[in-house]
């Protein structure tokens, strides 16, 4: 394997993680962003989520999480209103549609890790998560 072939492999990888993940969400009318929205905000608990948590992250734009907001808004499953500690923020909840989906989510994401555990051990998986948040706190150069 030539040293280039990492980040293919990574990108190949990604992109095959997305398409299992939007297969699954499409069974309920979701994407696979959509799907990873509503198990962020159901890990939260009661700590208050604002618009920027979410832009951290999933590491996207403002304008891309508005523009996923809206359309989840508009779909009934999450609530978007002004920040009560900053009102240029928007507060982000789930609504009770969103909330009959979490547990089903969760049991997704869940399995989706025990198969990971269950093929790699410990070690290997602390290596490959390495790896993942270099690629993920990589900018342009460093």
């Amino acid at each position: 394997m030539e040293a280039s072939d990492t980040g293919r492999l990574l990108r190949k990888a990604a992109n095959q993680l997305i398409y299992n993940f939007d297969q699954f969400a499409g069974q309920y009318g979701l994407t696979s962003m959509q799907m990873s929205v509503i198990d962020y905000l159901s890990r939260q608990g009661s700590h208050v989520v604002i618009q920027r948590d979410l832009e951290r992250e999933f590491n996207v734009q403002r304008s891309t999480m508005t523009l996923l907001l809206q359309r989840m808004d508009k779909k009934g499953l999450v609530k978007r209103q002004k920040a009560v500690t900053d009102g240029r923020q928007k507060e982000v909840t789930l609504t009770a549609k969103a909330r009959e989906m979490e547990r089903i989510i969760q049991d997704y994401m869940q399995g989706q890790d025990r198969k990971i555990r269950a093929t790699f051990d410990d070690e290997t998986i602390e290596q490959f998560q390495e790896i993942l948040t270099y690629y993920i706190n990589l900018t342009e150069g460093k």
